[in-house]
């Protein structure tokens, strides 16, 4: 950006901005106009390369400063004028407390990171550039840490740095000493395996790992500030660790704010992803394995004005023990993920399909699903996938066709085989048990896979979804009230079985509140109608049969009360009441 003397910006072209920086920070005040033509137009023919510096030039030549204009050319040479460049605070870094704060936060921006840079030379010379000024950086930190007070600004350039190079002593050591508090200890199992990759030929790439801070909430901002606080706090823990590297706070901070985290989160190559939210229940915080996009962990805080420092403190030790759990026992799906990268992607678009209850979105998932089998054959997220969509289609479809039933267990079985401790695998069998008649082995397998993952929002989903059918409405809606607190942007599924539930209860205006805050509402049509039936509303129970019936002209209740699973009479004679009271 080109800024005038009362810090204003001018407007100037992209490339003459890429002209201005490579004359200011090259060291090289006059470039000759071949060598600038071919390096940011590297993609053009010499003479268009020309053609286009020259009309670059022009419509920079009435940018000047007091003291003259910011360029002068001939017919071979192009000069820099009377400006000066920001990255000259690199040359006095060791001058002072204050010199050090400004060049960490100008290099933390990163050299031109927001230009369009021309390929080749150019963007070499960038690259060049922004390693320089790292290099100047850590040598100028390790000089300054011995006298410098500012431990705040030591501790943040010593986790930017340490994202950059994670096995960087001098810096590690420096952070130790820089520290509030003893950071995380090593296990001796992670420092063996830390330090047998560091003897191995070729280098292991360690799980990248993102504590993204709370947006602001409420109108306390002491709170807010002490959340914040605890993240950071975390993240300079983390970075003390040799068994993964940590995205540095500000670099978390940007992903964040940004529109597009999980583009972001990919770019910046992040395995593990801790999403924080403030709330009037406190500080919710989810780690999200990104290549399955599965919580792997959650938990709540309360966070009060009282005891902030208390809090703050057993808080950070609970999330940073528990990341450093789930990522150094995700060891494992870590190297798989690296290993087959192309299966994780297919599984990845499947899931993106199912997040929605329609028919056509279901058949593309399982399309995604089998697409990820084509690069690993025995990958058990995929093979339990497409368990899923089978059994989902069964209810959809509600024509008790029992040949989709059975493709669904032999996929949830299939990937029990290939991963006997994967949780949605174990949850697929408890879903297609349900729906085969048999609640009990239904709740002792989705048990199971709740003992596997406690905190895995669509497995106690499916387990209050079994303890509806298994005539505990009041317990299944306990449940789902913990998957959503876990997953608050919840799948509309979560939403249609607590309609049920809480027809099941009699809470008929609530069965309907949960299904018109379903994205796509048309599943739950007939537990809408049914409610409508049950207040006296035909007009309305009407409407919403209509809207089913044309969903699935051939639907039937006797036939369909006649395979779905109840443990006790109680509820199909409830249910069928609804239905037929709706017009069914």
């Amino acid at each position: 950006m080109l800024i005038d003397a009362a810090g204003g910006a001018v407007a100037c072209p992209e490339r003459g901005l890429l002209i201005l920086a490579y004359l200011s920070a090259s060291g090289q005040r006059v470039v000759t106009r071949d060598k600038l033509a071919t390096m940011i137009w590297p993609d053009r023919e010499k003479s268009v390369a020309f053609k286009n510096l020259r009309s670059t030039l022009w419509r920079m030549q009435h940018l000047a400063t007091p003291a003259g204009a910011v360029l002068s050319a001939t017919e071979t040479e192009v000069a820099l004028g009377p400006i000066s460049c920001d990255v000259s605070d690199f040359d006095g870094i060791g001058g002072s407390e204050e010199s050090f704060r400004n060049a960490l936060s100008l290099w933390r921006d990163t050299f031109l990171a927001s230009a369009d840079l021309p390929p080749g030379r150019y963007a070499d010379w960038v690259t060049e550039k922004r390693r320089g000024f790292t290099e100047v950086l850590r040598s100028a930190l390790i000089e300054a840490a011995p006298r410098s007070s500012d431990r705040s600004t030591l501790r943040a350039a010593c986790a930017h740095l340490l994202e950059l190079d994670p096995a960087d002593a001098a810096v590690r050591d420096i952070l130790q000493r820089v520290s509030y508090g003893p950071l995380l200890s090593v296990s001796p199992s992670v420092a063996a395996t830390a330090q047998a990759e560091a003897s191995a030929p070729q280098p292991v790439q360690l799980p990248r790992v993102a504590l993204l801070p709370p947006a602001a909430f409420g109108s306390d901002p002491m709170l807010h500030a002490v959340s914040v606080a605890v993240i950071e706090d975390i993240t300079i823990g983390l970075c003390a660790l040799r068994s993964m590297t940590v995205v540095a706070p500000y670099t978390a901070e940007r992903i964040r704010e940004s529109a597009d985290k999980a583009a972001i989160l990919e770019r910046h190559g992040v395995t593990y992803a801790l999403d924080c939210r403030m709330s009037d229940q406190g500080l919710f915080t989810q780690l999200v394995f990104l290549p399955s996009d599965q919580i792997v962990w959650a938990d709540r805080f309360l966070i009060s004005p009282a005891g902030v420092l208390m809090q703050r403190q057993e808080i950070a030790y609970h999330v940073a023990r528990a990341v450093t759990e789930q990522v150094e026992t995700g060891r494992p799906e870590h190297l798989d993920y690296l290993a087959h990268p192309e299966a994780y992607y297919a599984y990845l678009g499947g899931l993106r399909h199912l997040s929605g209850l329609g028919l056509p979105e279901v058949r593309r998932a399982r399309h995604d699903f089998r697409d990820a089998l084509k690069h690993r054959q025995d990958f058990a997220p995929a093979l339990s996938g497409i368990a899923r969509t089978y059994a989902t289609e069964w209810l959809l479809t509600a024509r008790a066709d029992g040949e989709l039933l059975t493709l669904a267990e032999r996929h949830a079985k299939q990937a029990i085989e290939s991963n006997e401790r994967l949780p949605t695998a174990h949850r697929e069998v408890g879903v297609v048990k349900l729906y085969q008649g048999d609640v009990d082995e239904s709740l002792a397998a989705l048990d199971l896979a709740e003992q596997l993952s406690p905190q895995y929002a669509d497995v106690l989903y499916s387990h209050a979804d079994t303890l509806v059918h298994a005539s505990r409405p009041r317990e299944a809606l306990d449940k789902l009230g913990k998957a959503l607190a876990l997953n608050p942007l919840a799948p509309d599924a979560y939403l249609w079985s607590a309609a049920g539930a809480s027809y099941f209860l009699g809470e008929y205006h609530e069965a309907i509140g949960f299904a018109q805050d379903m994205k796509d509402k048309s599943p739950a049509d007939r537990i809408v109608a049914a409610s409508w039936a049950m207040l006296g509303d035909r007009k309305k129970a009407r409407q919403h049969r209509m809207r089913a019936l044309k969903a699935n002209p051939t639907f039937d209740v006797d036939k369909w009360l006649s395979v779905i699973p109840f443990k006790e009479q109680w509820q199909k004679d409830l249910y069928r009441e609804g239905l037929k009271k709706a017009g069914f």
